[in-house]
Order: structure tokens, then sequence, then C-alpha cells
């Protein structure tokens, strides 16, 4: 009895000591576990790095790692933007201009969550050194900002954006060009900057003319003291600057002339011109102007003659597509002032041609779904009824 009873208790001894001893190790595992979480939640991973060596990679005097760091911090997911941002702002106080550089690139793609940065960026736009610099800090100013709501904030980065391209006019072409980008990104609350964008549609370099009319469409109907010039330098070099006509067509009809001057344009530009946009600059225009004439509505019913003689004369590639899908919108737009281009609608409705080989399958019928989409639109629009139903090619 009492050696069974032995027997028993040790066993039991036994049973308490190795059930004992699991217990403890999983309930260490756990709290390793648990730090190693908090640990990696204080210094996540971006990329295949974590955050600390890539914030210390940023202050490198090796270029390329610096490079790679800013890179990676720039693509870093949203959700850890707001963790990241208040650890790179310093870095604009850096002695290095390198630093500041890439510190400059990687707030500005963090948008609004950069606010703080703003005191280290208007000094470094207004600095004296190291061009690219000023223009990183006029680029990273018009994204933090972008869309902001009018105040004392805006109003003051506007005032140094102008500065940089029309005020005191910076040198470097890529300081003027990106300061007026800036005040277009920010929108109608830099409306102060409109009288200056003037300096911007006359400088010297095409790129700060195109980032000019850029910015007046952004800023719409609010910028129409600008329209002559947009007009002029439309017909001049719209081949390669689009930005005039689309700036045209957000502004809108503000005189009777506009929708005949980009009339006038598509009828006589030709593709011999630089091929910034596309082997073939002339229709690209043509596709743009489009556009901006939808934007004027029943306004742009005196166009309709002659969209209806482009609406036949291109191929069945994917350009062509294009274009006769943006002369249904325009239709649509001018609504019944443009039954006389129901057998254009008409047709832009049976059009089925699948011979352009240089796309898929998939795209062609996207182009094609596109097309009649848009004839739809513009057939309810100039007659007030459903339109039969197009013809789908198997």
């Amino acid at each position: 009895m009492f050696d069974v009873f032995r027997t028993t208790t040790e066993e039991s001894n036994e049973m308490r000591t190795t059930q004992g001893l699991p217990a403890r190790f999983i309930f260490c595992l756990a709290l390793v576990s648990g730090l190693n979480c908090a640990f990696a939640e204080d210094d996540p991973v971006i990329g295949e790095k974590p955050l600390s060596e890539l914030l210390k990679q940023l202050r490198s005097e090796n270029r390329g790692l610096q490079m790679r760091a800013s890179q990676a911090l720039s693509a870093a997911p949203t959700n850890l933007h707001a963790r990241i941002a208040p650890q790179v702002m310093p870095v604009l106080k850096s002695d290095r201009e390198n630093d500041k550089f890439v510190a400059a690139q990687i707030l500005g793609e963090y948008g609004a969550l950069s606010k703080g940065a703003m005191p280290d960026l208007l000094p470094m736009l207004e600095g004296t050194q190291y061009e690219r610099n000023r223009a990183a800090a006029a680029k990273a100013l018009g994204q933090i900002f972008r869309d902001a709501q009018p105040g004392p904030e805006v109003d003051k980065v506007t005032d140094a954006l102008c500065r940089k391209f029309s005020d005191d006019p910076d040198s470097y072409v890529d300081v003027r060009r990106e300061s007026v980008y800036a005040c277009g990104r920010i929108g109608q609350s830099a409306k102060k900057c409109i009288p200056k964008l003037a300096a911007g549609l006359t400088d010297r370099e095409i790129a700060v003319r195109r980032a000019a009319a850029w910015t007046c469409g952004r800023m719409g109907p609010l910028a129409a003291e600008h329209v002559d010039r947009l007009v002029s330098l439309m017909m001049t070099e719209g081949e390669n600057a689009p930005e005039h006509v689309e700036a045209l067509g957000l502004i809108g009809p503000v005189n009777a002339n506009i929708a005949g001057n980009i009339m006038d344009k598509i009828e006589t530009v030709d593709g011999v011109a630089e091929g910034i946009f596309s082997s073939n600059p002339a229709e690209r225009f043509r596709a743009k102007a489009l556009v901006a004439l939808g934007r004027f509505g029943p306004k742009a019913a005196p166009a309709v003659p002659l969209v209806r003689r482009m609406a036949g004369g291109f191929g069945p590639d994917e350009f062509g597509f294009k274009l006769r899908t943006e002369i249904m919108n325009m239709l649509a737009a001018a609504g019944p002032e443009a039954k006389a281009a129901l057998p254009e609608i008409e047709a832009g409705l049976r059009y089925n041609n699948y011979s352009e080989w240089r796309i898929s399958q998939e795209d062609k019928v996207q182009l094609h779904k596109a097309l009649h989409e848009a004839a739809a639109r513009a057939y309810k629009a100039v007659t007030g009824n459903e339109p039969p139903k197009a013809e789908e090619k198997k």
C-alpha cells in the first residue's frame, strides 16, 4: 500500500514537473514574441530594411545609399507616412545640401502630413545655392498644400512661389517651372498668383509657359484675363504644348471667339512638329482640342460642321478610335445643337473595326466599348431618345 502510494505520488510529482516546463516555456516564448512585435511596430521594415536603417542612410555621404533610402521612404505604405514624416523633417536642417534635397522629395510625396516642414522649405526655396534644391522645395510645397483651403499659410507659400517665377524670377528654368506648377497644385486657394502668371506665360522657356498654362487651367474661369495670351500661344506652339488648349477649355468660353480660335487651329495644325507627346503631335493636339470644345457645352455648336468633316478621316488604329470617341463626347456636350451630326453619331454606334494588330484583343474591345458608349450619349443628347443597340462583333 505504501509502495503504491509512493509510486503514485512520484508519478504525480513528475507529471507536475514535466507539465510545468512547457507552460513556463510557452509563457517566455509569448513574452519574447510580444516584445518582437512591439519592436517591429516601432521599427517597421520598408522594402527590405528597417525604418531606423533607412533614416540613417538618408544622411549617408554615400550618394547611392542615400538615393536608395530616399526611394524606399518615398514609396513607403501610406499608413506609415504619419510616423515617418516627423523623423524626416529634421533632415531639412542638415548642413549638407544633398540631405535637404532627398528630404524635400520624401516630404512632398507625403502631402499634407508634411505641413510642419513649411518653415524649413521656404528658406530652402529662397536659398542662393543648389538650384535643384530650390526646385525640390517648390515642388514639395505644391504637393504638401495641394487643394488646400485658403489661409495664412497658403498665402505665405503662394507669395514665396510667385517671387521665384515673377517678382524676382529665378535664373534656373527648373525653379521657375516647379514654382508655377506648385501654385497650380494648390489650386484656387492660390488665386493671388493669377496676375503673376503673365510672367510664366511669356517666359523664354516653353517648359515654364506650359506650366503657367496648366496653372491657368487649374484656376478655371478665374484666369479669364489670360485668355488672349493662351490663344496666341495655342496658335504658335499648340502642337508641342497641349496645356494651352486644355486651359482654354477649363477657363471656358468667356468670349465668343474662343471656340472659333480652337477650330482654326484644329484645321491648320499639321504633323510637322517636335514629337514630344506622340509620333503625331498634330493628332494629339486635335484630341485635346476636342476635349476643350466639349467643355463649352452648347457653345461648341459652331464646331459641329468641322467635327463632321473630321469624323470619317481617321484610321482604325488606337488613336483614331480615341479621336472618334472625343468627337462623340463633344457632340454629346453640344446637345440638340449638334443634330446635324446625327449621321456621324449613328455611324459611331455601328462602327466595328478590329483590324489594328498592334494592340491586344482586350484593348480593342475596350476601345469599341468607349466609342459606342460615347456615341450612345451623343445620340440621346441630340435626339432625346435612347439609341438603337450597337452591333458588337463576335
